[in-house]
Protein backbone atom coordinates (compact mmCIF):
# COMPACT_ATOMS: atom_id res chain seq x y z
CA UNK A 1 0.00 0.00 0.00
CA UNK A 2 1.31 3.30 -1.25
CA UNK A 3 1.90 5.62 1.80
CA UNK A 4 0.36 9.17 1.88
CA UNK A 5 2.44 11.89 2.52
CA UNK A 6 0.10 14.56 3.67
CA UNK A 7 0.48 18.13 2.19
CA UNK A 8 0.12 20.14 5.37
CA UNK A 9 0.45 23.74 4.00
CA UNK A 10 -2.19 22.74 1.70
CA UNK A 11 -4.54 21.90 4.79
CA UNK A 12 -3.45 24.87 7.35
CA UNK A 13 -3.75 27.24 3.92
CA UNK A 14 -7.05 26.52 3.36
CA UNK A 15 -8.99 29.51 3.74
CA UNK A 16 -12.96 28.97 5.98
CA UNK A 17 -15.42 31.28 4.11
CA UNK A 18 -18.41 30.08 5.87
CA UNK A 19 -20.06 30.26 9.02
CA UNK A 20 -20.03 27.32 10.90
CA UNK A 21 -23.56 26.05 12.68
CA UNK A 22 -23.36 27.61 16.06
CA UNK A 23 -24.15 24.83 17.99
CA UNK A 24 -21.61 21.58 19.35
CA UNK A 25 -24.00 19.55 19.14
CA UNK A 26 -27.06 18.67 16.40
CA UNK A 27 -30.46 19.92 16.85
CA UNK A 28 -31.90 17.16 14.76
CA UNK A 29 -30.49 13.73 15.10
CA UNK A 30 -32.31 11.31 12.89
CA UNK A 31 -32.87 7.08 13.92
CA UNK A 32 -31.08 4.38 11.68
CA UNK A 33 -30.41 1.69 12.32
CA UNK A 34 -26.56 0.84 10.50
CA UNK A 35 -26.25 -1.25 7.90
CA UNK A 36 -25.02 -4.58 9.08
CA UNK A 37 -21.24 -5.95 7.49
CA UNK A 38 -23.38 -8.38 5.35
CA UNK A 39 -25.15 -5.81 3.52
CA UNK A 40 -22.73 -3.04 2.66
CA UNK A 41 -21.09 -4.87 -0.30
CA UNK A 42 -22.41 -2.18 -2.43
CA UNK A 43 -22.81 0.77 0.21
CA UNK A 44 -18.39 0.60 1.05
CA UNK A 45 -16.03 2.62 -1.73
CA UNK A 46 -13.30 0.84 -3.09
CA UNK A 47 -10.08 0.51 -0.71
CA UNK A 48 -7.70 3.50 -0.71
CA UNK A 49 -3.85 3.38 -1.21
CA UNK A 50 -3.64 6.70 0.91
CA UNK A 51 -3.28 6.27 4.53
CA UNK A 52 -6.02 9.63 5.98
CA UNK A 53 -5.38 9.15 9.44
CA UNK A 54 -3.07 11.92 9.43
CA UNK A 55 -5.73 14.19 7.30
CA UNK A 56 -8.35 13.04 9.94
CA UNK A 57 -6.23 14.10 12.79
CA UNK A 58 -5.29 17.91 11.18
CA UNK A 59 -8.92 18.39 10.48
CA UNK A 60 -10.63 17.17 13.65
CA UNK A 61 -8.27 18.05 15.85
CA UNK A 62 -10.14 19.86 18.92
CA UNK A 63 -13.60 17.99 17.81
CA UNK A 64 -15.17 16.54 21.18
CA UNK A 65 -17.64 14.46 19.45
CA UNK A 66 -18.53 12.93 16.35
CA UNK A 67 -20.73 15.65 15.32
CA UNK A 68 -17.95 18.08 15.60
CA UNK A 69 -15.84 15.68 13.37
CA UNK A 70 -18.52 15.33 10.40
CA UNK A 71 -18.93 18.91 10.62
CA UNK A 72 -15.20 19.68 10.23
CA UNK A 73 -14.75 17.40 7.45
CA UNK A 74 -17.82 18.64 5.62
CA UNK A 75 -16.51 21.97 5.83
CA UNK A 76 -13.10 21.27 4.47
CA UNK A 77 -14.62 19.27 1.72
CA UNK A 78 -16.57 22.13 0.81
CA UNK A 79 -14.03 25.02 1.03
CA UNK A 80 -11.46 22.63 -0.87
CA UNK A 81 -12.99 20.26 -3.58
CA UNK A 82 -14.30 21.49 -6.69
CA UNK A 83 -16.88 19.55 -8.88
CA UNK A 84 -15.19 18.04 -11.87
CA UNK A 85 -16.92 19.42 -14.87
CA UNK A 86 -14.93 16.33 -16.97
CA UNK A 87 -17.04 13.60 -14.74
CA UNK A 88 -13.75 11.70 -14.96
CA UNK A 89 -12.77 11.72 -11.27
CA UNK A 90 -14.35 8.81 -9.27
CA UNK A 91 -12.24 7.88 -6.48
CA UNK A 92 -11.29 9.62 -3.36
CA UNK A 93 -7.58 9.45 -3.55
CA UNK A 94 -7.55 11.20 -6.82
CA UNK A 95 -10.18 13.91 -5.76
CA UNK A 96 -7.85 14.45 -3.01
CA UNK A 97 -5.03 14.65 -5.20
CA UNK A 98 -6.96 17.14 -7.71
CA UNK A 99 -8.79 19.04 -5.44
CA UNK A 100 -11.82 17.87 -7.58
CA UNK A 101 -14.53 15.10 -8.28
CA UNK A 102 -17.87 14.06 -8.66
CA UNK A 103 -20.54 13.05 -6.76
CA UNK A 104 -19.00 9.85 -5.62
CA UNK A 105 -16.11 10.70 -5.34
CA UNK A 106 -16.83 13.54 -2.45
CA UNK A 107 -18.35 11.14 -0.76
CA UNK A 108 -15.90 8.88 -0.75
CA UNK A 109 -13.13 11.15 0.48
CA UNK A 110 -15.82 11.95 2.90
CA UNK A 111 -16.29 8.43 3.74
CA UNK A 112 -12.15 7.44 4.18
CA UNK A 113 -11.57 10.79 6.29
CA UNK A 114 -14.37 9.73 8.39
CA UNK A 115 -13.21 6.31 8.74
CA UNK A 116 -9.68 7.40 10.29
CA UNK A 117 -11.60 9.33 12.88
CA UNK A 118 -13.85 6.50 14.22
CA UNK A 119 -17.22 8.03 12.59
CA UNK A 120 -19.44 5.68 10.85
CA UNK A 121 -20.33 6.70 7.44
CA UNK A 122 -22.83 5.61 4.60
CA UNK A 123 -22.88 6.41 1.10
CA UNK A 124 -26.56 6.98 -0.29
CA UNK A 125 -27.00 6.14 -3.96
CA UNK A 126 -29.75 7.17 -5.71
CA UNK A 127 -31.00 9.78 -8.06
CA UNK A 128 -30.92 13.60 -7.60
CA UNK A 129 -33.44 16.37 -9.35
CA UNK A 130 -32.02 19.75 -9.57
CA UNK A 131 -34.41 22.97 -9.51
CA UNK A 132 -34.26 22.70 -13.26
CA UNK A 133 -36.07 19.40 -12.72
CA UNK A 134 -33.44 17.38 -14.63
CA UNK A 135 -32.88 14.49 -13.02
CA UNK A 136 -29.66 11.74 -12.69
CA UNK A 137 -27.77 9.72 -11.12
CA UNK A 138 -26.27 10.74 -7.41
CA UNK A 139 -24.53 9.84 -4.24
CA UNK A 140 -25.21 11.66 -0.51
CA UNK A 141 -24.51 10.53 2.76
CA UNK A 142 -25.71 9.62 6.41
CA UNK A 143 -22.81 9.70 8.89
CA UNK A 144 -23.65 8.90 12.59
CA UNK A 145 -23.28 10.94 15.30
CA UNK A 146 -24.07 8.55 18.27
CA UNK A 147 -25.56 4.79 17.97
CA UNK A 148 -28.41 4.80 15.60
CA UNK A 149 -28.62 8.33 15.38
CA UNK A 150 -27.29 10.31 12.35
CA UNK A 151 -27.67 12.87 9.79
CA UNK A 152 -28.24 13.20 6.21
CA UNK A 153 -25.35 15.64 4.49
CA UNK A 154 -24.57 16.28 0.69
CA UNK A 155 -21.33 17.55 0.42
CA UNK A 156 -21.16 17.86 -3.58
CA UNK A 157 -24.91 19.99 -3.37
CA UNK A 158 -23.13 22.38 -0.38
CA UNK A 159 -19.62 22.48 -2.21
CA UNK A 160 -21.27 24.27 -5.28
CA UNK A 161 -23.08 24.16 -8.77
CA UNK A 162 -22.47 23.67 -12.05
CA UNK A 163 -23.38 25.73 -15.10
CA UNK A 164 -22.05 23.84 -18.13
CA UNK A 165 -18.84 23.45 -17.44
CA UNK A 166 -18.20 26.25 -14.80
CA UNK A 167 -18.73 24.86 -10.97
CA UNK A 168 -19.93 27.75 -8.95
CA UNK A 169 -18.95 27.96 -4.80
CA UNK A 170 -21.33 27.85 -3.35
CA UNK A 171 -22.64 30.98 -0.74
CA UNK A 172 -24.09 28.82 2.44
CA UNK A 173 -22.90 25.42 2.01
CA UNK A 174 -24.93 24.20 4.99
CA UNK A 175 -28.26 23.91 3.57
CA UNK A 176 -26.86 20.72 2.66
CA UNK A 177 -25.77 19.90 6.07
CA UNK A 178 -27.57 17.96 8.56
CA UNK A 179 -30.88 17.74 5.43
CA UNK A 180 -34.69 16.96 7.41
CA UNK A 181 -35.31 13.92 5.24
CA UNK A 182 -38.63 15.38 4.42
CA UNK A 183 -37.05 18.17 2.41
CA UNK A 184 -34.84 15.70 1.03
CA UNK A 185 -36.78 13.19 -0.38
CA UNK A 186 -38.17 16.23 -2.61
CA UNK A 187 -34.90 16.23 -4.39
CA UNK A 188 -32.81 12.75 -3.75
CA UNK A 189 -34.27 9.32 -3.79
CA UNK A 190 -32.18 6.58 -2.74
CA UNK A 191 -32.00 3.19 -3.81
CA UNK A 192 -32.34 1.58 -0.89
CA UNK A 193 -35.93 3.20 0.90
CA UNK A 194 -33.96 2.63 4.16
CA UNK A 195 -32.81 5.87 3.55
CA UNK A 196 -35.76 8.18 3.23
CA UNK A 197 -36.73 8.22 7.03
CA UNK A 198 -39.62 9.84 6.27
CA UNK A 199 -43.28 9.30 8.03
CA UNK A 200 -45.12 8.70 4.93
CA UNK A 201 -42.48 6.43 2.13
CA UNK A 202 -42.16 8.11 -1.44
CA UNK A 203 -42.13 6.00 -4.44
CA UNK A 204 -39.98 5.80 -7.57
CA UNK A 205 -43.04 7.41 -9.80
CA UNK A 206 -44.03 9.77 -6.82
CA UNK A 207 -40.82 11.37 -6.46
CA UNK A 208 -40.61 12.05 -10.74
CA UNK A 209 -43.53 13.62 -10.91
CA UNK A 210 -42.61 15.91 -8.20
CA UNK A 211 -42.17 19.64 -9.30
CA UNK A 212 -38.33 20.83 -8.70
CA UNK A 213 -37.63 22.36 -5.71
CA UNK A 214 -34.82 25.17 -5.45
CA UNK A 215 -31.83 25.40 -2.42
CA UNK A 216 -33.30 28.93 -1.95
CA UNK A 217 -36.48 27.53 -0.40
CA UNK A 218 -34.42 26.20 2.17
CA UNK A 219 -32.46 29.66 2.05
CA UNK A 220 -35.43 31.59 3.05
CA UNK A 221 -36.30 29.13 5.73
CA UNK A 222 -39.86 28.20 4.12
CA UNK A 223 -41.64 25.60 6.31
CA UNK A 224 -40.41 22.05 5.68
CA UNK A 225 -43.42 20.16 6.68
CA UNK A 226 -45.86 22.77 4.53
CA UNK A 227 -43.65 22.08 1.42
CA UNK A 228 -42.86 18.80 1.54
CA UNK A 229 -47.06 18.61 1.70
CA UNK A 230 -47.55 20.79 -1.26
CA UNK A 231 -45.38 19.05 -3.54
CA UNK A 232 -46.29 15.51 -2.50
CA UNK A 233 -49.85 16.68 -2.99
CA UNK A 234 -49.44 18.70 -6.32
CA UNK A 235 -51.08 20.82 -8.43
CA UNK A 236 -49.41 23.90 -6.83
CA UNK A 237 -47.27 26.06 -8.45
CA UNK A 238 -44.14 27.91 -6.23
CA UNK A 239 -43.72 32.07 -6.90
CA UNK A 240 -39.83 32.95 -8.81
CA UNK A 241 -37.35 33.18 -5.85
CA UNK A 242 -34.17 35.02 -6.45
CA UNK A 243 -30.94 34.88 -4.16
CA UNK A 244 -30.49 37.79 -2.23
CA UNK A 245 -26.66 36.93 -0.68
CA UNK A 246 -26.27 38.43 2.37
CA UNK A 247 -29.91 39.68 3.01
CA UNK A 248 -30.34 38.04 6.72
CA UNK A 249 -34.60 37.62 4.82
CA UNK A 250 -36.19 34.53 6.48
CA UNK A 251 -39.90 34.00 4.82
CA UNK A 252 -41.95 33.06 7.98
CA UNK A 253 -45.30 33.06 6.18
CA UNK A 254 -46.11 33.97 2.17
CA UNK A 255 -48.47 32.99 -0.59
CA UNK A 256 -47.30 29.98 -1.80
CA UNK A 257 -48.11 30.23 -5.25
CA UNK A 258 -47.20 31.47 -8.48
CA UNK A 259 -49.60 33.82 -8.94
CA UNK A 260 -51.98 36.41 -7.11
CA UNK A 261 -55.27 37.86 -7.88
CA UNK A 262 -56.16 41.72 -7.44
CA UNK A 263 -58.49 43.13 -4.91
CA UNK A 264 -57.28 39.77 -2.93
CA UNK A 265 -55.12 39.87 1.01
CA UNK A 266 -52.45 37.91 1.19
CA UNK A 267 -50.43 37.60 4.03
CA UNK A 268 -46.58 38.64 4.65
CA UNK A 269 -44.77 37.96 7.59
CA UNK A 270 -40.95 37.80 6.94
CA UNK A 271 -37.21 38.02 9.60
CA UNK A 272 -35.08 40.60 7.80
CA UNK A 273 -31.66 41.87 9.24
CA UNK A 274 -31.07 45.30 9.15
CA UNK A 275 -32.32 46.02 5.83
CA UNK A 276 -34.80 48.20 4.23
CA UNK A 277 -37.48 46.05 2.86
CA UNK A 278 -40.45 46.73 0.46
CA UNK A 279 -43.47 44.75 -1.51
CA UNK A 280 -43.29 46.32 -5.09
CA UNK A 281 -46.03 46.93 -7.66
CA UNK A 282 -45.48 48.91 -10.71
CA UNK A 283 -44.00 51.95 -9.05
CA UNK A 284 -45.41 51.17 -5.81
CA UNK A 285 -43.64 50.69 -3.02
CA UNK A 286 -44.88 49.62 0.59
CA UNK A 287 -41.83 49.96 2.42
CA UNK A 288 -40.63 48.99 6.27
CA UNK A 289 -42.97 51.92 7.87
CA UNK A 290 -45.91 50.08 6.23
CA UNK A 291 -45.47 46.85 7.54
CA UNK A 292 -46.19 45.54 11.94
CA UNK A 293 -43.00 45.36 13.70
CA UNK A 294 -43.82 42.49 16.22
CA UNK A 295 -40.22 42.79 17.02
CA UNK A 296 -37.01 40.66 17.42
CA UNK A 297 -36.58 41.72 13.47
CA UNK A 298 -40.00 40.56 12.64
CA UNK A 299 -42.78 42.16 10.30
CA UNK A 300 -46.23 41.62 8.69
CA UNK A 301 -48.53 43.13 6.42
CA UNK A 302 -51.81 41.78 5.21
CA UNK A 303 -51.35 43.14 1.37
CA UNK A 304 -54.15 43.94 -1.06
CA UNK A 305 -52.95 43.38 -4.54
CA UNK A 306 -53.84 46.00 -6.69
CA UNK A 307 -52.14 46.46 -9.89
CA UNK A 308 -50.31 44.33 -12.67
CA UNK A 309 -48.11 42.41 -14.00
CA UNK A 310 -46.06 41.80 -11.15
CA UNK A 311 -45.72 41.90 -7.25
CA UNK A 312 -41.93 41.79 -5.72
CA UNK A 313 -41.04 41.22 -1.96
CA UNK A 314 -37.62 43.32 -2.68
CA UNK A 315 -34.56 44.07 -0.16
CA UNK A 316 -32.20 46.84 -0.01
CA UNK A 317 -28.35 46.72 0.89
CA UNK A 318 -27.44 49.51 2.89
CA UNK A 319 -24.50 50.49 0.74
CA UNK A 320 -26.73 50.36 -1.79
CA UNK A 321 -29.72 52.30 -3.08
CA UNK A 322 -30.82 49.41 -5.94
CA UNK A 323 -33.73 46.79 -4.64
CA UNK A 324 -32.29 43.47 -5.06
CA UNK A 325 -35.35 41.32 -5.95
CA UNK A 326 -36.02 38.36 -3.67
CA UNK A 327 -39.85 36.72 -4.90
CA UNK A 328 -41.80 37.77 -7.65
CA UNK A 329 -45.10 37.11 -8.54
CA UNK A 330 -47.44 37.08 -11.69
CA UNK A 331 -50.57 39.01 -11.43
CA UNK A 332 -53.55 37.27 -13.04
CA UNK A 333 -55.23 39.55 -15.83
CA UNK A 334 -58.16 41.35 -13.22
CA UNK A 335 -62.05 41.15 -14.13
CA UNK A 336 -64.39 43.48 -13.19
CA UNK A 337 -65.38 42.45 -10.06
CA UNK A 338 -61.63 41.96 -8.85
CA UNK A 339 -61.30 46.18 -9.22
CA UNK A 340 -64.32 46.76 -7.01
CA UNK A 341 -63.11 45.17 -4.37
CA UNK A 342 -59.38 47.81 -4.82
CA UNK A 343 -62.51 50.71 -4.59
CA UNK A 344 -63.34 49.79 -2.03
CA UNK A 345 -60.24 49.98 0.05
CA UNK A 346 -57.91 52.01 -2.18
CA UNK A 347 -60.21 54.12 -4.47
CA UNK A 348 -57.52 55.62 -6.28
CA UNK A 349 -55.71 52.19 -7.93
CA UNK A 350 -58.51 51.67 -9.95
CA UNK A 351 -57.57 52.19 -13.80
CA UNK A 352 -59.86 55.05 -14.50
CA UNK A 353 -57.68 57.75 -12.22
CA UNK A 354 -54.49 55.82 -13.42
CA UNK A 355 -53.88 58.32 -16.42
CA UNK A 356 -55.43 61.30 -14.45
CA UNK A 357 -52.12 63.65 -13.33
CA UNK A 358 -51.52 64.54 -9.74
CA UNK A 359 -53.21 61.51 -8.44
CA UNK A 360 -50.85 60.77 -5.28
CA UNK A 361 -53.59 59.05 -2.42
CA UNK A 362 -51.01 59.19 0.46
CA UNK A 363 -50.38 62.69 -0.05
CA UNK A 364 -53.99 64.51 -0.82
CA UNK A 365 -55.33 61.84 2.04
CA UNK A 366 -52.96 63.59 4.25
CA UNK A 367 -54.47 66.87 3.69
CA UNK A 368 -57.15 65.83 4.52
CA UNK A 369 -58.93 64.38 1.14
CA UNK A 370 -60.43 61.05 1.38
CA UNK A 371 -59.53 58.97 -1.08
CA UNK A 372 -63.29 58.02 -1.54
CA UNK A 373 -64.08 61.68 -1.77
CA UNK A 374 -61.13 62.21 -3.97
CA UNK A 375 -62.75 59.47 -6.46
CA UNK A 376 -65.89 60.93 -6.19
CA UNK A 377 -65.03 64.42 -7.25
CA UNK A 378 -63.02 63.23 -10.10
CA UNK A 379 -65.61 61.41 -11.01
CA UNK A 380 -67.99 64.34 -10.91
CA UNK A 381 -66.23 67.11 -12.36
CA UNK A 382 -64.78 64.64 -15.39
CA UNK A 383 -61.11 65.76 -14.53
CA UNK A 384 -58.17 64.44 -16.19
CA UNK A 385 -55.22 66.93 -14.18
CA UNK A 386 -55.19 67.48 -10.50
CA UNK A 387 -53.83 70.71 -9.02
CA UNK A 388 -50.46 69.93 -7.92
CA UNK A 389 -49.65 69.36 -4.13
CA UNK A 390 -46.49 70.01 -2.39
CA UNK A 391 -45.66 67.07 -1.09
CA UNK A 392 -44.36 68.46 2.56
CA UNK A 393 -46.14 72.33 2.14
CA UNK A 394 -49.72 70.25 1.77
CA UNK A 395 -49.78 68.19 5.28
CA UNK A 396 -49.42 71.97 6.97
CA UNK A 397 -53.49 71.75 6.07
CA UNK A 398 -56.25 69.96 6.37
CA UNK A 399 -58.50 70.97 3.15
CA UNK A 400 -61.94 71.71 3.12
CA UNK A 401 -62.84 72.62 0.27
CA UNK A 402 -60.99 73.75 -3.44
CA UNK A 403 -60.89 73.55 -7.22
CA UNK A 404 -60.02 69.78 -7.78
CA UNK A 405 -59.00 70.54 -11.23
CA UNK A 406 -55.78 71.68 -12.48
CA UNK A 407 -56.67 74.23 -14.70
CA UNK A 408 -58.69 77.30 -13.75
CA UNK A 409 -60.51 79.99 -15.92
CA UNK A 410 -60.12 84.05 -15.62
CA UNK A 411 -63.56 85.38 -14.47
CA UNK A 412 -64.62 82.56 -12.70
CA UNK A 413 -65.41 82.02 -9.15
CA UNK A 414 -63.97 79.75 -6.90
CA UNK A 415 -63.91 79.07 -3.30
CA UNK A 416 -61.12 77.75 -0.95
CA UNK A 417 -61.91 76.69 2.16
CA UNK A 418 -59.13 74.81 4.96
CA UNK A 419 -57.74 74.22 8.23
CA UNK A 420 -54.07 75.18 8.91
CA UNK A 421 -51.96 73.12 10.74
CA UNK A 422 -49.07 75.32 10.83
CA UNK A 423 -47.33 78.84 9.11
CA UNK A 424 -47.95 82.14 9.70
CA UNK A 425 -50.04 83.94 6.86
CA UNK A 426 -51.72 82.38 4.11
CA UNK A 427 -52.06 83.84 0.69
CA UNK A 428 -53.17 82.95 -2.96
CA UNK A 429 -51.84 84.76 -5.61
CA UNK A 430 -52.39 84.67 -9.04
CA UNK A 431 -49.48 86.40 -11.07
CA UNK A 432 -49.29 90.03 -9.38
CA UNK A 433 -52.44 89.72 -7.76
CA UNK A 434 -52.32 88.59 -3.83
CA UNK A 435 -55.64 87.92 -2.03
CA UNK A 436 -55.44 87.66 1.26
CA UNK A 437 -58.63 88.88 2.88
CA UNK A 438 -59.48 85.52 4.60
CA UNK A 439 -62.89 84.32 6.53
CA UNK A 440 -61.63 83.01 9.80
CA UNK A 441 -64.47 80.68 11.65
CA UNK A 442 -64.47 80.20 15.20
CA UNK A 443 -63.02 76.43 14.71
CA UNK A 444 -60.06 77.94 12.82
CA UNK A 445 -61.09 77.52 8.89
CA UNK A 446 -59.89 79.77 6.47
CA UNK A 447 -61.84 80.22 3.51
CA UNK A 448 -62.15 82.75 0.57
CA UNK A 449 -63.91 83.46 -2.81
CA UNK A 450 -61.10 84.39 -5.68
CA UNK A 451 -61.87 85.17 -9.19
CA UNK A 452 -58.53 84.88 -11.43
CA UNK A 453 -57.88 87.71 -13.62
CA UNK A 454 -54.68 86.50 -14.71
CA UNK A 455 -53.77 83.73 -16.79
CA UNK A 456 -50.40 81.44 -16.18
CA UNK A 457 -50.47 80.27 -12.31
CA UNK A 458 -52.34 80.81 -8.97
CA UNK A 459 -51.01 79.37 -5.83
CA UNK A 460 -52.14 78.59 -2.00
CA UNK A 461 -49.14 79.46 -0.24
CA UNK A 462 -48.25 79.95 3.12
CA UNK A 463 -45.62 82.23 4.93
CA UNK A 464 -43.80 80.19 8.01
CA UNK A 465 -41.48 82.85 9.42
CA UNK A 466 -42.28 86.95 9.30
CA UNK A 467 -41.09 88.66 6.43
CA UNK A 468 -40.08 85.11 5.10
CA UNK A 469 -40.79 83.85 1.34
CA UNK A 470 -44.07 82.19 0.71
CA UNK A 471 -43.97 78.36 0.18
CA UNK A 472 -46.56 76.97 -2.29
CA UNK A 473 -49.11 74.27 -1.12
CA UNK A 474 -51.51 74.12 -4.21
CA UNK A 475 -50.50 75.10 -7.23
CA UNK A 476 -53.04 75.68 -10.35
CA UNK A 477 -52.30 76.61 -14.46
CA UNK A 478 -55.01 79.57 -15.26
CA UNK A 479 -56.15 80.12 -18.72
CA UNK A 480 -58.76 82.70 -20.44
Amino acid sequence: MKRFFLLFSMLLGSIWMFAQPRSDKPEVEYYKTPVSSSETGEKMPPASHYDYSEVAKQLTSGCKNDYQKIRAIYQWICDNIEYDTSYSIYTADECFDKRKGVCQAYCELFYHIAKACGVTTEIVGGQSKDSEGVVGKHAWLFAYTRDNYGMFLDPTWGAGSVNGNTFTKSSNPWLWFNVNPEWLILSHFPEDKSYQLTNVPVTLNEFNSFVPVSDLWLEYGLDVKDVSKKVRKGGFTMPKFYSCDDSGLELLNIPMRKDLDVGEFYTFRIRVGNKDFTIYSNGTYTKKDKWTDEGNGVYSIKYMVRDIPKLSLSVRNNSSDMWNTCVEYQINQPTQSNWKKVEQYYPLSIPEVKNIKNVEAECWEQAGIDNHKLLQLIRESGTKELPVLFTEEGQKLKIESVPMTRKLKTGKTYTFSFHPYSGIKWAIINGSAWYRDWNVSEDGTYSMTVVPTETGYLRLSVQFENNGSYCSCLDYEVVN
